[in-house]
């Protein structure tokens, strides 16, 4: 028995209409007399624009099946079809939902990719999409007749489109009143601000990615500076807002998957530049209005934490803590160095304390930027406040690692190797005496010397791991509030049809009938699929700040190094726009 698709909202008797390939799909019904006035209604819309483009994605246009009425079986309404091209046999209906096309509600057979904006067959000229075609590696689908496939799927998707060209209506153009009254108002503030908004986006990007110094690996002040990068986002969001607005307005001949991937990402960065503003906004204000109260507490930590306690730590440290005896000399020399170099940060801060009130108040108006902004000037201002720290733990770990390279060595010197730059290995070699004995004398000296600088360093050490892991918190909110998927998480959970992640088949029990009526259903899009941009960050932030690799790196005296700051972006311009800038 053949499977014809059938829409679930048709109920009227007539000649039907759709496609015979790959399997039997039917669109809809004509009310009319005869087959002739069906087949020339038809033909009337071979002439219009949107007849092509409906061609292109079913493959075939629609032809006139044949005719149906609806049978009364204890009370279920179906079906009896004439098909013009077979004899009359029993069907076997398998009933699916037709969507406009404006509510942007679709079937997909495999998950929605919302990762639009890095793929290179949705730039414009695909020529990835007429590269991969010539994959010879990539698994090949097996091609079945009459099967549920693309063609399919989009002779699902363009069902109803059809009948609103027939009923002289813009059906599979005209947005939704909401979603077309926002990109209505979009465009209109685009037509007018577009030119000074990407004028001011190319000019703040170019400013940021100036270098530091005059040299071709300096670094640029993005790099260092958390405010200067989200400024650069800021820039980029607002090149994306003014590529994006036509493109979405302007539907086209695009596919619907893609269209939908792209509405759905440039609403989500709308909302969270708006979301982000609002609480600026609001921090804001919470900022201007105690600013204060604000600065005093803020100069009383400052003064406590970084000043005092770090001081209290290194006379503790040369008073032989918990019996542990250092070496007198170097500790006092460790000691008086560091206290120094605290006591002239402490002194310096104490002059642009008086400043405070009205750099707390500055933050509230940078606020109004929204709520990231004051988030990375509040990361730049722990990195100012700290700078003694850091140059204290540079100091102290340079030591400590060359400590460790010396060890290394009298290793290999006692052990008879001898490593090879040449070759790159570790070779055998047979030292003098004398050598022995200055290895002697040096390893005398660094057993004597090691503890002390292991302490100091582990001071330090645990004081910049300490400052890393407040660091990483104010940088996974950043992440979270520049790239939270807020309007996709909200149309999975209002309208999952506009987030397909698949098709299943359900079988719904009709009173009257003996057996289950088989409906395509939409399988939502997993939130894994949602949460990709976010999970990519996290998994970033996580790997770089793990407790036992930052552990491991304190013990080997690696750096402990602040993640870079462009791996916890997601850009949304694709390649082509991102070198215009």
């Amino acid at each position: 028995m053949p499977t014809i698709f059938w829409p679930d909202d048709v109920r009227q008797a007539g000649f039907c209409y759709g496609w015979v390939n790959p399997a039997i799909c039917v669109s809809g019904t004509l009310q009319v007399g005869t087959l002739e006035d069906a087949q020339e209604k038809l033909r009337q819309l071979s002439h219009v624009p949107q007849w092509e483009q409906l061609v292109k994605l079913c493959g075939s246009e629609p032809i006139i099946l044949g005719t149906c009425e609806f049978s009364q079986t204890n009370g279920s309404r179906l079906p009896v079809l004439q098909l013009s091209m077979s004899e009359p046999v029993d069907n076997i209906f398998v009933y699916y939902y037709r969507h406009s096309p404006s509510t942007l509600r679709f079937y997909a057979l495999e998950t929605l990719g919302l990762d639009t904006a890095n793929r290179a067959d949705v730039a414009s000229g695909s020529e990835y999409l007429k590269l991969s075609q010539h994959d010879f590696t990539e698994p090949r689908k097996r091609q079945v007749k009459s099967g549920l496939d693309d063609t399919v799927i989009n002779q699902f998707n363009s069902a109803l489109v059809p009948d609103g060209l027939l009923q002289n209506t813009r059906l599979h153009t005209r947005q939704n009143p909401l979603g077309f009254a926002w990109l209505t108002f979009l465009r209109l503030v685009n037509r007018r601000f577009s030119s000074p908004v990407s004028s001011i986006s190319r000019l703040l990007a170019c400013l940021c990615s100036v270098p530091i110094f005059p040299f071709r690996t300096s670094p640029r002040l993005k790099d260092i500076s958390a405010t200067i990068q989200q400024i650069d986002v800021r820039a980029e969001q607002g090149e994306f807002f003014v590529t994006e607005a036509v493109t979405v307005h302007r539907r086209s001949s695009t596919h619907i998957s893609v269209h939908s991937a792209r509405y759905t990402n440039f609403f989500n960065t709308v909302w969270l530049m708006l979301n982000d503003i609002t609480i600026g906004l609001a921090f804001g204000s919470f900022l201007c209005e105690n600013h204060l109260v604000l600065s005093r507490f803020l100069n009383r930590t400052v003064e406590d934490i970084f000043i005092i306690w770090v001081q209290r730590a290194l006379v503790w440290l040369d008073s032989w803590p918990a019996g542990l005896k250092l070496n007198t000399e170097l500790s006092r020399f460790y000691s008086h160095t560091f206290i120094g170099l605290v006591t002239a940060w402490g002194g310096l801060l104490l002059r642009f304390a008086s400043c405070s009130p009205a750099l707390i108040y500055i933050i509230g108006i940078v606020s109004c930027g929204g709520v990231t902004l004051a988030i990375s000037v509040f990361i730049d201002l722990l990195a100012v406040l700290t700078a003694h720290i850091y140059i204290c733990y540079a100091v102290s770990g340079a030591v400590y690692q060359r400590m460790l390279k010396t060890a290394g060595s009298l290793w290999n010197l006692f052990r008879g190797k001898r490593y090879n730059v040449l070759r790159n290995r570790t070779d055998s070699w047979e030292y003098d005496i004398d050598q022995l004995i200055f290895g002697t004398i040096l390893f005398t000296l660094l057993a004597f010397l090691f503890p002390t600088v292991l302490a100091y360093y582990a001071l330090f050490a645990m004081m910049r791991f300490g400052i890393l892991i407040l660091q990483a918190c104010m940088e996974t909110l950043l992440a979270l509030l520049n790239h939270f998927p807020l309007f996709a998480l909200m149309l999975r959970i209002k309208d999952p049809w506009r987030l397909p992640g698949g098709i299943y088949f359900s079988a719904i029990n009709t009173p009257g009938l003996s057996h289950p009526q088989l409906v395509i259903k939409n399988q939502p899009v997993p939130f894994s699929t949602i949460f990709f941009q976010y999970i990519q960050l996290l998994s970033r932030l996580a790997t770089h700040y793990n407790p036992l690799r930052l552990l491991r790196c304190i013990f080997s005296g690696q750096y402990l190094a602040a993640i870079s700051r462009y791996s916890i972006r997601y850009n949304k311009i694709p390649e082509e726009h991102i070198s215009i800038i």
